[in-house]
Parts: structure tokens; C-alpha cells; sequence
């Protein structure tokens, strides 16, 4: 499939893989390409904005464009005091509703209702059109919370659907549940990285979303990939030549490019095994990503991400 032939994409994966960047750098790669991105933040993190380099927004308001993106936060709690601003008019009486103690333990005991709530917010979005009738956003990208979590999202309006009958909850939660599950609309990316547990954990994750959730799969964005080997005679080379300097900060020098390159050799051939594992268990197109070489990782190593995903297409 082509990165960005749907309009909304949620992109899910273990914590620590890389998600968040890899959500911003699609998002920037789709504005570069030409397209109206809205890049979506679940649970007020706010990492996206900080990687594009601006302030977060109020939760539910789409921030500041920058690189041509968009980036909105979104919250259940927010999202659901949004919904009721649309169905009670006075502002004061719907803040004394939201202010109140009963208002706030039924948000805190309603199970899944944040969930379901910030899945309809993006539905809206994704929605939303302008007053000539084009869809407001070409491209609506969400970064999920991190596997377990996030799949909860997803789960929340069939759950919904099959839990309410006939009315306004079931046909609304049924209208989601149709965008999500359209493959010519929704893709369901995996990231991940070369390594034992995120790789287990994306097989699983990948029969969930397929089977339990009925979703279409997109495409599997595998981070952090060193590729670089380095040939062991090379290596005990540079540390005979270590071995035999006079100079002591010359010597240290070689030991530590030689260990280095000893690392980054076995790293590389880790990366190779699980790639192979991920060829056999998961069939989808697959896009890798280098491990970029940064003391902290910003919007200047998100800008060369950018430049390996526009390479890979």
C-alpha cells in the first residue's frame, strides 16, 4: 500500500519502539507530499509537539502549523466536555454540570467511556469538512497509547455498539465502527523494533488488530535498525594497532572505536535475525528506519528520519 492512501491512520505499537517519531515523521512526510495533516496526540503526552518544536495546545484544539502540520491533543475527559458544550447551550449551566462531584465520578467510574469518547473525537475529525464540502483534514494520523492501552481504544466503539441497543449511542458508535474498519479509509500501522520482546509483541498485536478487531492492517514500520558490520580481522587490527601505541590517549582511542564497532556488528546481526522472524509472521509492506546517532534525539534527527521514510517509499 502507499503511505498515505488513506485518511485516517493510527499508529500503535510497545512502548519505547519509537511510535510517537514515527507518527510525526509520516506527518511530516504527508504535508511535504502536499497534504492537510492532522496529527493526533491520545492522553496528553504532548511529545509530538515538542518533537515539531511548538507548545501543545489546549486539549481538543488543533496547535500552531509547523512543517505543515497540525497537532492536536486529545483527552476523554476534554473530549466528552466537548460533546456536552455541543448539547447544552448556556455555558454556565454546563460548566456548573462539568464542575460538579457527581459529573466527576461518573466520568472517573463510567468504564471506557474516556476511550470511547476520544476515539469519537477523532472520528469527528476525521470527518469534520469545510463549508465547500471537502474533509477538513486530507490526512488524520493518530499516535496511539502505547499496545495494551491502545487497543483498548479501538475496541471501545464495537463494544459500544453491541452493548447499547436500538438508539443514538448504537447507531453513532456503528457509524465509527464502519470508518474503522474500511480498508480504503483506515490503516492500523505497527512499529517496532528489531528485538525479541517488541517483536513478539507486534505478532500479537498484529493477530488482535486483524482478528478480534476486524481492522485493516497497514504497514510496518520496523525502528532503530543498525545495519552497519564491520569485519572481525578489521577490528583486531585496530586493536593490535591500539596495543602497540606509545600514546596512551591515541591508544584509548582505538580500544574504543574497535568496542564500538564490536557493538554495532552485533547489534546489527540481532537485527537481522528478527527481521527475518518478522518476514515469516507478519505479511505486510515493511519499511525500515536507522537508528539515528544523536546524544538527544529532537526536531533536527526527526527532519533526517524524515529524509530515510521519504527514501524508503
Amino acid at each position: 500500500m502507499k503511505l498515505f492512501d488513506r485518511q485516517l491512520v493510527f499508529v500503535i505499537g510497545k512502548g519505547g519502539v519509537g511510535k510517537t517519531t514515527v507518527a510525526c515523521s509520516l506527518a511530516i512526510s504527508a504535508a511535504q507530499a502536499g497534504k492537510k495533516v492532522l496529527l493526533c496526540e491520545v492522553d496528553g503526552v504532548s511529545r509530538a509537539a515538542q518533537l515539531l518544536g511548538v507548545d501543545p495546545a489546549e486539549p481538543g484544539v488543533a496547535g500552531p502549523v509547523v512543517d505543515g502540520v497540525s497537532v492536536m491533543g486529545i483527552e476523554g475527559s476534554a473530549a466528552l466536555a466537548e460533546y456536552l458544550g455541543m448539547i447544552v447551550p448556556v455555558r454556565r449551566f454546563l460548566q456548573a454540570v462539568i464542575k460538579s462531584d457527581l459529573y466527576q465520578y461518573f466520568v472517573a467510574a463510567a468504564s471506557g467511556l474516556k476511550e470511547l469518547m476520544t476515539i469519537g473525537k477523532i472520528f469527528y475529525e476525521a470527518e469534520l469538512e469545510r463549508p465547500g464540502g471537502e474533509k477538513k483534514w486530507d490526512l488524520v494520523i493518530v499516535d496511539a497509547p502505547a499496545t495494551g492501552h491502545g487497543l483498548q481504544y479501538l475496541r471501545m466503539p464495537r463494544a459500544a455498539r453491541d452493548a447499547f441497543g436500538a438508539g443514538l449511542v448504537r447507531r453513532e458508535a456503528d457509524r465509527v465502527v464502519q470508518l474503522l474498519t474500511n480498508p480504503k479509509r483506515t490503516a492500523i500501522h505497527l512499529v517496532t523494533t528489531a528485538e525479541e520482546m517488541p517483536v513478539n509483541e507486534t505478532v500479537t498485536m498484529a493477530e488482535r488488530v486483524r482478528d478480534e478487531l476486524e481492522m485493516p492492517l497497514g504497514v510496518l514500520f520496523v525502528n532503530r535498525l543498525h545495519s552497519e558490520q564491520f569485519r572481525k580481522s578489521d577490528i583486531e587490527a585496530l586493536m593490535e594497532a591500539g596495543r602497540n601505541s606509545r600514546q596512551s590517549d591515541i591508544r584509548q582511542l582505538m580500544f574504543d572505536v574497535a568496542a564500538r564497532a564490536l557493538e554495532e556488528s552485533g547489534w546489527s546481526r540481532l537485527n537481522k535475525r528478527y527481521l527475518r522472524q518478522l518476514a515469516k509472521q507478519i505479511e505486510l509492506p515493511r519499511v525500515e528506519l536507522p537508528f539515528v546517532f544523536a546524544e538527544e534525539f529532537g526536531h533536527p534527527q526527526l527532519l533526517q528520519l524524515v529524509e530515510s521514510l521519504e527514501g524508503g517509499k
